[in-house]
């Protein structure tokens, strides 16, 4: 793997994108999560000719020419693009639109910066600042990988780099390199739409009982960028179901790790056994959100518990059709056990099953034996009360 600190002044940087030889929406990308504000303060910064933080590009063969990847910058070059648009006479990106799919990140377009302490559109910009805008140097740290690059080093690259936006993870190298895995491509399906406008993409999310399951865990029910929170129910989900393929536990990062190295768990894609598996557990945890009244009930809003819980249903016969109507309020009393985190003295039968599950739940909570743990209990538990 190779680095080279550089630079890519702005004039350059339009004409590539005036000859696609940069591409922002590579599929290890996060949306639009810059506001107008956050892209007005950039663009102060360059305007006064001060300093901004270094992107990332990852530089790749095509044909006769070079192209780039962005991996880390995607909102400050996003953010020129918006601001020089299509309005100027001979520097201009007439294509600029096709870069934002939706219609609430075009609404920032031709937006207006700070210049000598007064508001400036870029169509109305005096010629000297124009002239000093091309000559901006952003800085630049060019990636190339070779043959000898192992994949320890992509991780790093990817993961563990000091990014100054939006953290590339794991499971967006996973995307970016497994994009052709079936068993991907399959469980996306199950979740949402990738619809294509421009040279950007947009997750149009399905309305069903596996959404409606996964919406209330924390980082989910928190997102507000679409695409986002579309990928985090998408990575929770692969954990999911390499639980129901396998019947065993492993760490989420030994799953993507698993994905990376091609194993053949994920050769194939979900079953229709599987798949009607899933869709009737996650049926009935809808059914047990609502009786908890409480979105932030820990068993739904917290994966540590949400994870034990989905875990058991697929692998066990604890609940099924018969049952189901009798086995809800023991699941609903359970989830209302974890917001008081103390057992009352007709409960003494489970105590020491609910001390060990708490213990399991408080530290290295991916770990495959305190995931074994948790399960065990619970399922104790729920049988008990």
């Amino acid at each position: 793997m190779k680095y080279q600190n550089t630079g890519i002044k702005i004039d350059a940087f339009v004409s590539y994108c005036n000859e696609d030889k940069i591409n922002l929406s590579p599929a290890f990308q996060r949306g639009h999560v810059w506001d107008k504000k956050q892209r007005m303060g950039l663009l102060k910064n360059i305007l006064g000719n001060k300093p901004i933080p270094a992107i990332f590009l990852y530089k790749q063969a095509s044909g006769t020419r070079f192209t780039y990847n962005i991996l880390d910058g995607k909102q400050r070059l996003e953010s020129i693009i918006l601001f020089i648009n299509s309005s100027g006479d001979d520097l201009q990106i007439p294509r600029w639109k096709d870069y934002f799919f939706n219609s609430q990140a075009k609404s920032n377009g031709g937006f207006s910066a700070e210049y000598l302490g007064k508001q400036y559109s870029f169509d109305n910009l005096p010629d000297d600042a124009i002239r000093e805008l091309r000559e901006y140097s952003i800085p630049t740290i060019e990636i190339t990988l070779d043959d000898d690059t192992n994949l320890d080093e992509v991780i790093s690259l990817f993961v563990d780099i000091n990014q100054q936006g939006e953290k590339v993870t794991r499971f967006n190298i996973v995307k970016a390199m497994c994009d052709n895995s079936p068993i991907l491509k399959s469980t996306f399906n199950l979740i949402a739409i990738k619809q294509t406008r421009g040279k950007d993409t947009y997750y149009k999310m399905k309305n069903n009982d596996i959404t409606s399951a996964f919406k209330y865990l924390r980082d989910i029910f928190n997102e507000k960028e679409n695409n986002r929170k579309v990928d985090k129910i998408w990575e929770k989900l692969i954990d999911i179901i390499q639980y129901i393929k396998t019947s065993s536990n492993k760490k989420p990062s030994e799953v993507l790790k698993t994905f990376l190295n091609q194993k053949a768990t994920f050769d194939t894609k979900i079953t229709l056994s599987e798949e009607k598996k899933l869709r009737r557990t996650c049926k009935f945890i809808g059914e047990l959100a609502k009786g908890l009244n409480n979105e932030k009930n820990p068993l739904i809003y917290d994966y540590t518990h949400f994870y034990t819980l989905i875990s058991l249903l697929v692998k066990s016969n604890l609940v099924n059709h018969s049952n189901k109507d009798a086995m809800l309020p023991k699941f609903i009393e359970f989830g209302h056990l974890l917001e008081k985190k103390k057992i009352k003295d007709a409960k003494k039968k489970i105590a020491q099953s609910y001390k060990q599950y708490r213990d399991a739940s408080l530290q290295q909570t991916g770990d495959p034996s305190q995931r074994e743990i948790r399960s065990r209990q619970m399922e104790y538990i729920i049988k008990n009360l």
